[in-house]
């Protein structure tokens, strides 16, 4: 079991202010005092299984404290995949850059979730290597600068392209991370230490732990001085990450990178996997990688009745991919509640995102759109052919069944 201690941290997140006062415990001390503020909110980037449950002098009881009632909700997207031509659509006159108009549109969607993430599907290396689109990307940190205003709170960053600009590229995605504390970025790692450290994210009482894996890196071998830089779905690792935050979640998340790219089809992989997370206890299931829409079910583990809700993938979110099939990706929308000091999903949909661009004087104009924001209008403005709302509509109801599409 990881143990790590947050001593007095205080973190200020978008939605609330939190203060956590774990007090250390000398071995050998007589008395045990414990003074506990405020629970909701983050625990923190990188830290170990939250402290055991402690007691206050003025509820000392023998009898365990319930648990009082809570709402989650959360929102999910699928690649943040930025080519060239977004790279350049940010470039200011002064020379400066400013990506926040990419998500402009979407942002009223994703700010009043409590949790919101995002797949970072390319490597925040910023200027310290050279900027660059397909097949190696370096994306500027000003790109992270926009989703964390747009209202996200997770980054997930391993993905195939996590090794593009090599371990040192993680290092300095890492590193502004580490200037961002108000954000959890999972998947990626300084250390071997911190690969095994699940990542526990509270809000409003409702403690999550989010595992993040990638099935690959482009054939690009990770360094062997420092094979843990990219956490890799490999079954091990997997049993025992998500045995360690069953144990102190309490709405385990895994989002794995897998599959076939560009396949609406889920395969073998992917249903090995999701038949070892429902038998480990995994509560929920959010895949990328595919760029495009694939199935969502809830899959029930036969011995214990308990259900796992799987998003199987959720698609591009912004792009300069080029199939009409990569512009229609989705935006899951989740709510756990606690009550009666059970935690349950309560709503499980998806709707809808249109990665839209369109061809300008200056290059290109990128947008993200929810599907009921879309109107044939901005189709036709789109530098993309055959794009409609109608062909919209009809490849999420191909995909998505009624029980889970939010066309609304």
């Amino acid at each position: 079991m990881q143990n790590v201690l947050l001593y007095g941290d205080v973190i200020m997140a978008k939605k609330d202010f939190k203060t956590y006062l774990p007090v250390l415990i000398p071995l050998l001390a007589a008395v045990l005092v414990v003074s506990t503020l405020a629970i909701s909110g983050r625990v923190a980037n990188k830290t170990a299984a939250p402290a055991a449950p402690t007691v206050t002098q003025e509820a000392a009881t023998t009898e365990e404290a319930k648990p009082q009632d809570a709402k989650v909700t959360m929102v999910a997207v699928g690649d943040n995949l930025i080519h060239n031509t977004l790279i350049d659509a940010g470039k200011q006159d002064d020379g400066s850059l400013d990506y926040n108009s990419f998500y402009e549109e979407i942002k009223q969607y994703i700010e009043p979730a409590d949790i919101a993430i995002i797949n970072q599907e390319t490597m925040l290396g910023g200027k310290d290597f050279e900027y660059s689109g397909y097949p190696m990307f370096n994306t500027p940190w000003e790109v992270g600068d926009a989703a964390r205003a747009a209202g996200f709170d997770v980054f997930t960053c391993a993905t195939n392209h996590a090794m593009d600009v090599g371990s040192a590229g993680i290092l300095k995605e890492l590193e502004y991370f580490k200037k961002h504390p108000e954000v959890l970025a999972v998947g990626t790692n300084e250390s071997e230490a911190e690969q095994n450290t699940i990542d526990y994210y509270e809000k409003n009482g409702i403690n999550f732990a989010f595992l993040n894996y990638t099935y690959g890196t482009n054939g690009i071998s990770l360094p062997a001085d420092k094979p843990y830089v990219v956490n890799m779905l490999k079954k091990e690792k997997v049993e025992k990450d998500i045995k360690e935050a069953r144990r102190h979640a309490d709405v385990v998340v895994v989002l794995p990178h897998w599959g076939t790219e560009n396949s609406h089809e889920v395969n073998e992989q992917q249903k090995e996997y999701v038949k070892l997370f429902s038998s480990l206890g995994v509560d929920i299931v959010i895949g990328t990688h595919h760029h495009v829409l694939q199935p969502v079910e809830w899959v029930t583990n036969a011995e214990t009745g308990k259900k796992m809700l799987v998003y199987y993938s959720i698609g591009n979110f912004i792009s300069h991919q080029v199939n009409r099939n990569q512009m229609v990706g989705g935006m899951a929308e989740i709510t756990v509640e606690r009550k009666d000091g059970a935690i349950t999903i309560t709503n499980a949909k998806i709707t809808p995102v249109i990665d839209y661009y369109k061809h300008t004087a200056g290059g290109y104009k990128f947008r993200v759109y929810r599907l009921s924001d879309y109107n044939d209008d901005l189709a036709n403005s789109q530098a993309q052919d055959g794009l409609s709302v109608k062909y919209c509509t009809n490849l999420a109801k191909d995909i998505i069944s009624e029980e889970f599409l939010d066309l609304t």
